[in-house]
């Protein structure tokens, strides 16, 4: 399915949850997600967040802590019901851009309820 922009629904998600991130908008952030989303991280297999309410602490604290936060997507390929970006993040840890790789799986209602994440150490 693609929507006036000819995105599919997964660059849609995917980029919603980007501009909320970036204006660090906590609740249009969690709204980009369903209520048992999964975050993990890819190399270790940890799954690090269950749920908004979970996902609400983890993001809302990095919010309030890094005012300068911004990911920049590099490259977005999209496929079936994922989305997959390439991103540079600056802001986390200060002084230093992190190159990390995210993966959205994207349910049917258009909400992202898995990803997986994966960056350079």
């Amino acid at each position: 399915m693609q929507n006036k922009n000819n995105e599919s629904l997964a660059e849609y998600a995917a980029q919603r949850q980007v501009d909320a991130y970036n204006d660090k908008d906590i609740d249009a952030f969690l709204d980009c997600y369903s209520d048992d989303i999964e975050l993990t991280y890819q190399h270790s297999g940890e799954v690090f967040c269950k749920g908004k309410v979970e996902m609400r602490a983890i993001y809302g604290s990095m919010f309030n802590r890094c005012p300068d936060l911004l990911c920049i997507i590099v490259k977005r390929i999209a496929c079936g019901e994922f989305a997959i970006d390439e991103e540079l993040v600056n802001g986390q840890v200060k002084g230093k851009t992190i190159h990390a790789t995210a993966i959205y799986h994207v349910n049917q209602n258009g909400l992202i309820d898995k990803a997986w994440f994966m960056r350079d150490e």
